[in-house]
């Protein structure tokens, strides 16, 4: 009778152990191959209503290949052009967005030739980005197509925005820049330089990363070449420019305990980033005006200019759901020395940055 009893005990036990473990299973969350952002972008943190002035992008980010033929093909020759492995896809992202250009006043109704045009931009963009074997080199591909003029949407968009928050109403969107169709390609290698890393105490990770970018089109056209650091913990080598830096690169290692990727709090993650830029510009729709309309509105660009950047991500690990990734937000600041020359003197200008959206 004992054995038979001890029999049945195991045989519970392990019926119990195969329901609420395999209910334990079904109910942890399977990782997700597609994520969601927004972001915004504004410089009335600043108190300016001013140059560029606001931008929207929403964006969806896969884990997975999703290039077509003319995709593949393009990134293959991008590829051997720029020493990247073409099968090594890391993300595919697109994003649609739009982009907000006014001069300093914008209560003036009347055309204003020495401060920066009118103008805005709705664009649709596609990213690729290659992972290197070494995980250390990262190379993002992008191609982009949008609209000038009307079409961009800029002016019933800022004025929209404005009367919403009872702000003072444009008056000059009859003088902005006229509709073109722009098209733009971009190459960027970002690589992760270890003599330039260390680590800090408390499991924190200081990384460091120099690239390079080329981008040319009829909306922008010019060379950069920065510094980029990131300071969090579980770092990957080289981490996507912002809002791309998480606490790993997707793959890239395995997860490990919230003790190690928490930050002050086991239920929040955080990551500080910032970069120095300087490029140098050969050509920028907004400024110059569109190719071969000599009465667009334009200026004396500037041929060279810098931009740093500081930002702080926030990652809440909990947030994770069998629907989605985990929730983020991250806040940036960016600063960018005078565009353009004019006799009303022209400063340098900031603008601030939201993110929110999920991870992988």
């Amino acid at each position: 009778m004992a054995i038979h009893v001890k029999n049945a005990s195991r045989a519970l036990v392990a019926a119990l152990t195969a329901i609420f473990g395999g209910a334990a299973a079904q109910q942890a969350p399977p990782p997700q191959e597609t994520v969601h952002f927004f972001t915004y972008e504004n410089d009335s943190r600043f108190f300016t209503d001013r140059f560029y002035t606001s931008g929207v992008q929403f964006s969806v980010k896969h884990a997975t290949d999703t290039r077509g033929d003319f995709a593949r093909r393009l990134t293959t020759r991008l590829c051997g052009w720029t020493g990247c492995d073409p099968a090594t896809v890391l993300t595919s992202q697109t994003n649609v967005g739009q982009l907000m250009y006014t001069p300093r006043n914008i209560r003036v109704a009347e055309a204003q030739p020495l401060d920066r045009p009118w103008a805005g931009l709705l664009y649709y963009e596609q990213a690729y980005a290659f992972l290197s074997p070494d995980q250390r080199t990262l190379t993002t591909f992008t191609g982009q197509i949008g609209v000038t003029g009307p079409a961009s949407l800029a002016e019933p968009a800022q004025k929209a925005f404005h009367h919403l928050l009872d702000r003072p109403q444009p008056q000059g969107w009859d003088h902005q820049l006229g509709g073109s169709l722009g098209v733009l390609v971009s190459a960027e290698k970002r690589t992760g330089r270890e003599s330039l890393s260390f680590d800090l105490p408390a499991h924190v990770r200081f990384n460091t990363a120099t690239y390079w970018r080329v981008t040319a089109g009829n909306i922008q056209t010019y060379a950069a070449a920065g510094v980029a650091v990131v300071i969090g913990k579980d770092l990957p080598p080289v981490s996507p420019p912002p809002p791309g830096i998480g606490n790993k690169i997707a793959g890239a290692t395995e997860r490990k305990a919230s003790a190690l990727t928490s930050c002050m709090v086991p239920w929040i993650q955080c990551t500080t980033f910032g970069s120095v830029e300087a490029r140098a510009v050969g050509y920028n729709v907004f400024l110059d005006g569109r190719l071969f309309h000599d009465n667009d509105p334009s200026l004396e660009r500037r041929p060279f200019l810098y931009e740093v950047v500081f930002g702080t991500r926030f990652d809440f690990p909990g947030t994770r759901t069998a629907s989605h990734g985990p929730w983020f937000a991250q806040v940036k600041v960016t600063q960018r020395s005078p565009e353009f020359r004019s006799p009303l003197g022209v400063p340098s200008h900031k603008v601030s940055a939201l993110t929110i959206g999920t991870e992988f």
